[in-house]
């Protein structure tokens, strides 16, 4: 065998593996030769400090040494193995010789035969002569589309590329059109010396499609002095320039250049429509034969009004769409509607040029690319972690990226457990806590319902690729990955959210599992019910997947529950096949075991992904009931409160005359706005939460504003019983009504707005401020923000009970001096008027809302809260004003006398009530046990029973 020869005191680099050969002496040379060996290419050969890597060597440079008496000549200790690559197992050595023209085929049997012991297999003639030859004619970069042109000298037998034989047995190798998947190794394969010679070169010049990003045709409202920002930008291997190509009317002037930005300034507008058309192009001449080398752009300028109009997206009108351009380190484009005077984003795919430069070379993988790549896509996405977290665009491309390694993975050797490391760091970035609402968004979007489905796809494919010949576990606190290799199993999984799995049966199993705490975030909780089930199911426990290498059927699960709020348990699985290939829950085969504390078991009879699916107590057809209530209970408490508004605007003056009494209505008033607005901000945030793409910051504004009125109400009720407190405790005291209107302001606006935008501002950055799948208030799972709402609103509550014991305290102790008979009965009939009133609705309806907190299975509880809170401006036109007589005496003179002066001093007494009760409490006051001057009490108003007392001078 003749091997080839380097010249003394050269260093020569191998290019298939990147190792040095060692330099000569001028006695000796040094040759390379290759050795096919016949197994299965193993990843860790790749790696100098591997076991195998380091075995495969230590055997090879052995068997070498063992025959070297059967090679005159041989530098003893010499042999040395360069590397190892794929295409079975192909490994490069080298070694030194006093005479290049020995011929190493003596030795080669003795070689074969000392590997063939220790277990090694081999084909006929599995040496090789390889020559690192220059085989292009042409040095330099090739661009897509050109032709490469390969030469080789001899009796060529075949062409090789990456090991693999191709067409054609010429000299000269032309391939036409070639694209960047067309780097790699070629070879030509001749004989010389009875064995295969074979002169190759690693061909990795071939450069990437440009993926020329440029601004889209757009549409622009004609005014002189307005910018204009253009986009002509590439990936890093090519340089852009924007070229005017058309422009009669001279109306763009160019300003600056920056990156990839080009900004003009409008000028010359005309009457009729005018044109500028571009090209973004590539510099390198070459190029401009082909057609990925410029996109043009056509910008059209109108002198008229539009409904629309900005820079990103130009002009339009009502219902138009246009399309703007990402930034300047993506790719895609985003497009919007024009909705009243703003455009509205509908649809944005742009993603990152780095994520989506991965997702190409995804397509284009091999065996020795593959371990780099690996590592190249953890690096990328954890560093364009904040980038990643909320954008459908990034998360879709990965989610390919990885569909794409995975499916590479299916016909190559087991991975590693470092590259699969890699693809699990990858993995938990896109399903982060901080994904939540781009999830949302994929999972309900036209075209990316099958995105999640996937995602847990590639994950089960991946982890096929494993060795099942070692015990490891690996991860992050939101993947955790365990294989073990026992008779049994029976392990707990340390992901956030705690997992069991038990497979009761002996035999020979190797168990792979993977748990996902954030299950609920990337999945839907869809299952086989229909397609819309989701709108009433939740993800409740960490998903596992599970894999098994042997048989079984018989694997028991444990979950702890997310939410124990939520009943109608499920164990179910992934089903791939649901809904024509979106995916969904499934419970066949799986049976719940037992529900034992916050510990769910289940046992199913086959390997998959599994979870436990879980529901509210309330039932669908409860939902549409409670559903019915409470939009036709706040459509009557939104009148009841215009009406109220009304009322009070009409007899304002006639009733406001005394300090008491005019802040007494100041809170009425202020009560009454709070609860219209959030009401009205209410439907707004059901309409969101009801459409088919939620807008996360839609959902935001209108949970935001909810949360502010309804603590608004709460506090002016805090004002008026403070109001109350005042004036029944401290009769002496005198406060100016201009300090009394400072003091209600602050505490009733100034206090719920330092709570509002304190939570948003804690919360909404990791996705924790609105409910999951997008519904319009205060989250609870994640943040616990709703506490932001129950704490405020139950304190005051508490105060104002606190304060009611307080002033019919002080009741009660100035009556003890009357002397008369019904002195008793008087201060139990006092205390009954409060109680009677105060009770149903002070607290009463948060009152119900707690209880469903505690029972939330109860649907008499579900009932009575939706009527009580939907009916809160019910309550307030009725108790806070139409059951004040001086009110209603007010109302009925205005309406009788429109045009009078209401100025003179009237009777301060209740008038002629209609009710009983009035009647009764009329009686007690002609016992002159109790005189009121002034205007009368007003006790009770709004659903959680707050209440004020009017200006009253109280003589005992």
């Amino acid at each position: 065998m003749t091997l080839t020869q380097e010249a003394p005191g050269n260093t020569t680099t191998n290019k298939i593996t990147t190792t040095t050969s060692t330099t000569t002496t001028n006695d000796d040379f040094t040759v390379r030769f290759s050795l096919t060996i016949q197994e299965n290419y193993n990843f860790h050969l790749s790696d100098p400090t591997s076991e195998i890597y380091n075995k495969y060597k230590t055997d090879i440079e052995n068997a070498v040494e063992g025959n070297s008496d059967r090679i005159p000549g041989y530098k003893l200790n010499s042999t040395r193995v360069i590397g190892f690559r794929p295409g079975s197992i192909i490994a490069d050595f080298s070694l030194q010789l006093s005479n290049p023209s020995i011929n190493f085929l003596n030795a080669s049997d003795g070689i074969i035969n000392y590997l063939k012991g220790k277990d090694y297999e081999f084909d006929d003639n599995p040496f090789a002569e390889i020559e690192n030859a220059n085989l292009r004619e042409s040095s330099g970069p090739l661009f897509p589309g050109e032709n490469l042109v390969l030469k080789c000298s001899g009796n060529i037998t075949e062409w090789q590329f990456n090991g693999q034989r191709i067409f054609g047995v010429a000299e000269v190798l032309i391939l036409i059109n070639i694209t960047p998947d067309k780097n790699g190794v070629y070879g030509c394969v001749s004989t010389k010396s009875s064995v295969p010679f074979i002169q190759w070169e690693n061909v990795d010049s071939i450069q990437p499609y440009p993926n020329i990003q440029a601004s889209p045709d757009t549409l622009f409202q004609c005014e002189d002095g307005q910018n204009v920002t253009l986009l002509c930008c590439s990936s890093s291997d090519y340089e852009t320039e924007m070229v005017k190509v058309d422009d009669i009317n001279m109306t763009l002037q160019e300003e600056g250049f920056d990156r990839c930005t080009y900004s003009y300034i409008i000028q010359n507008c005309v009457d009729s429509s005018g044109k500028v058309v571009f090209d973004c192009k590539l510099k390198n001449s070459k190029l401009e034969k082909f057609e990925y080398s410029s996109k043009r752009i056509t910008l059209t300028f109108e002198r008229k009004g539009f409904d629309c109009s900005d820079e990103t997206f130009g002009a339009g009108n009502q219902g138009d769409q246009a399309k703007g351009s990402c930034e300047v380190d993506e790719v895609g484009s985003v497009t919007a509607v024009c909705q009243g005077t703003e455009w509205k984003i509908t649809k944005d795919t742009c993603v990152l040029r780095v994520i989506q430069q991965l997702e190409n070379d995804s397509q284009d993988l091999t065996l020795k690319t593959l371990p780099t790549f690996m590592a190249t896509l953890s690096n990328i996405t954890t560093t364009q972690e904040r980038k990643i977290t909320n954008s459908t665009g990034n998360i879709e491309s990965i989610v390919n990226t990885l569909n794409n390694t995975a499916n590479f993975t299916r016909n190559s050797p087991p991975i590693t457990v470092e590259m699969m490391e890699d693809f699990l760091n990858a993995s938990a970035i896109i399903v982060s806590n901080s994904t939540i609402s781009a999830w949302y968004r994929l999972n309900n979007g036209k075209t990316t319902r099958n995105v999640s489905s996937t995602f847990l796809g590639a994950v089960e494919v991946m982890v096929k690729s494993l060795p099942k010949d070692a015990s490891f576990k690996t991860g992050k606190s939101i993947i955790q990955l365990c294989q073990s290799v026992n008779l049994t199993f029976n392990e707990t999984l340390e992901a956030d959210q705690f997992a069991a799995i038990s497979i009761p049966e002996e035999g020979n199993f190797t168990v792979t599992t993977v748990a996902f705490s954030t299950g609920y975030i990337f999945l839907p909780a869809r299952n086989s019910s229909g397609y819309n089930s989701t709108l009433y199911n939740s993800i409740n426990a960490a998903v596992v997947l599970v894999q098994v290498n042997g048989t079984t059927s018989n694997i028991s699960l444990s979950f702890d529950l997310i939410n124990e709020t939520l009943g109608n348990l499920q164990c179910v699985f992934w089903n791939f096949e649901l809904f024509n290939g979106l995916g969904g829950w499934d419970s066949f085969g799986c049976e719940l075991i037992s529900h034992i504390n916050n510990t769910v078991t289940c046992k199913c009879n086959h390997t998959t992904s599994f979870s436990i699916l879980m529901s509210p107590y309330i039932p669908p057809t409860l939902k549409l009931l409670l559903d019915f209530i409470t939009y036709i209970g706040v459509g009557i408490s939104l009148l009841s409160l215009i009406i109220s508004l009304i009322i009070e605007a009409i007899v304002w003056k006639s009733i406001t005359r005394n300090d008491t009494s005019y802040m007494r209505h100041v809170c009425v008033v202020n009560v009454a706005v709070s609860l219209l607005i959030a009401d009205i901000w209410f439907i707004i945030g059901a309409a969101v939460s009801d459409s088919e793409e939620t807008s996360v910051g839609a959902c935001t504004a209108a949970t935001f504003f909810i949360h502010f009125f309804y603590l608004a109400l709460f506090f002016w009720m805090l004002v008026s019983a403070l109001l109350l407190f005042y004036r029944t405790v401290m009769v002496l005291s005198q406060m100016p009504r201009s300090t009394m209107l400072a003091i209600a302001f602050t505490l009733g606006y100034g206090a719920p707005l330092i709570i509002a935008v304190v939570t948003v501002a804690a919360t909404a950055g990791s996705g924790g401020y609105i409910r999951e799948k997008q519904v319009c208030w205060l989250n609870w799972k994640k943040t616990k923000a709703l506490l932001a709402f129950v704490i405020p609103a139950l304190a005051i509550i508490a105060m104002n009970f606190v304060l009611m014991i307080v002033v019919l305290f002080k009741m009660m102790r100035r009556r003890v001096g009357d002397t008369t008979q019904n002195t008793d009965k008087h201060a139990l009939v006092v205390i009954a008027r409060c109680v009677t009133i105060l009770t149903p609705l002070f607290g009463l309806t948060w009152g119900f809302g707690i209880s469903i907190m505690v029972w939330p299975g109860s649907e008499g509880l579900q009932i009575v809260f939706a009527v009580l809170n939907s009916l809160q401006g019910f309550f307030i036109l009725v108790f806070g004003t139409l059951l004040d007589s001086k009110m209603r005496l007010a109302l009925v003179e205005r309406l009788q006398k429109p045009s009078s002066d209401s100025s003179g001093t009237r009777d301060t007494h209740f008038g002629i009530s209609t009710s009983s009760v009035f009647d009764f409490f009329k009686g007690i006051r002609r016992r002159n046990m109790y005189h009121i001057s002034g205007s009368a009490i007003t006790l009770g108003y709004g659903t959680s029973g707050t209440y004020s007392v009017t200006d009253s001078n109280i003589n005992v």
